[in-house]
């Protein structure tokens, strides 16, 4: 007989060990440790999940547009199209996609179509997308769902609590390890190229803001400013700027997004010098002013919401 004391509570095992026999051990900690420990580190921070009626106002025109952000689309209705790359991918009802972030595409729809999806971001390392540095980046079928089961999703008054926010992080793990093939090749070898930073890293998501310095960061790391910047550059693929640009963006869109703060309340929590400044920082990366893309996204939801009732 075993005991195990586990926060102060002595817990006991009384299985006869012949209901043991003929037990064969396909999975432990023991025999998978490294791999336990790179999917116990791997999360996934939902920013938000939407539902929406489009039409030819989706459609991007012949443009590439996308934003830093990962999306997964589930179909309800309606058939659309994105190109990546001169390939097509029609996106049907009753199949998942992903829709990696920075990765551009063009959209392209020409009837109604109605769609649940989530914007979420992902992180191994603190504030790390391993993600946005997956080389073959792109949409992905990620598998399928059943149309009847997720609409009550988008019913009226649904309420979210602890056990559907738990399942449906299931179900975004699961869809993403089907989307990315190699996930495991992907961590080890974005673990590989920014190990190396992590002072860096953690100090950037403590001083995150328009006001940190390149030269901050490379005293951190106990080099000059260009050692710095052309180790940075050689391991991670982007500057240390383009990723200073990346998280801060990544910050703003989680404000703009899910709160209700004032843009220049969002300003001056990311320490841009004026609220113009913020404005241009955002648009130039997001295709539209931050108080244009919180009115868009709350504009499509409210619709959904009158719609339904």
């Amino acid at each position: 007989m075993d005991t195990l004391h586990f926060y102060g509570m002595k817990r006991v095992d009384t299985t006869d060990s012949r209901a043991e026999i003929g037990v064969r051990t396909l999975v432990s900690h023991s025999n998978l440790e490294r791999e336990c420990r790179l999917a116990g580190r791997f999360r996934i921070h939902l920013l938000g999940m939407y539902s929406a009626t489009v039409g030819t106002e989706w459609d991007s025109h012949g443009r590439q547009e996308g934003d830093y952000l990962h999306h997964i689309e589930l179909p309800l209705s309606g058939v659309r199209t994105i190109v990546q790359n001169g390939r097509s991918h029609q996106l049907k009802p009753g199949e998942v996609w992903f829709l990696p972030g920075n990765t551009p595409v063009e959209r392209r729809c020409r009837s109604e179509c109605e769609v649940l999806f989530f914007k979420f971001c992902c992180e191994w390392l603190p504030g790390v997308d391993p993600l946005l540095d997956w080389q073959d980046r792109g949409p992905r079928q990620a598998g399928m769902f059943d149309i009847g089961e997720w609409r009550q999703w988008v019913a009226p008054g649904r309420k979210f609590g602890v056990a559907e926010l738990l399942r449906l992080r299931g179900c975004l793990l699961s869809w993403i390890a089907q989307a990315v093939p190699g996930l495991d090749e992907v961590i080890t070898g974005h673990l590989s190229t920014h190990m190396q930073f992590s002072k860096v890293f953690d100090l950037i998501e403590s001083k995150l803001g328009a006001d940190i310095r390149i030269s901050t960061l490379a005293k951190a790391h106990g080099v000059t400013v260009d050692a710095f910047s052309m180790a940075f550059s050689r391991s991670t693929g982007i500057s240390p700027k383009e990723y200073i640009t990346r998280r801060i963006n990544q910050e703003a869109l989680a404000l703009v997004i899910n709160t209700d703060l004032k843009m220049k309340e969002i300003a001056d929590r990311l320490r841009f010098n004026d609220e113009f400044y913020f404005s241009r920082f955002f648009k130039n990366l997001n295709g539209c002013s931050p108080s244009r893309y919180r009115s868009q996204i709350r504009k499509q939801i409210c619709f959904n919401m009158e719609a339904a009732d």
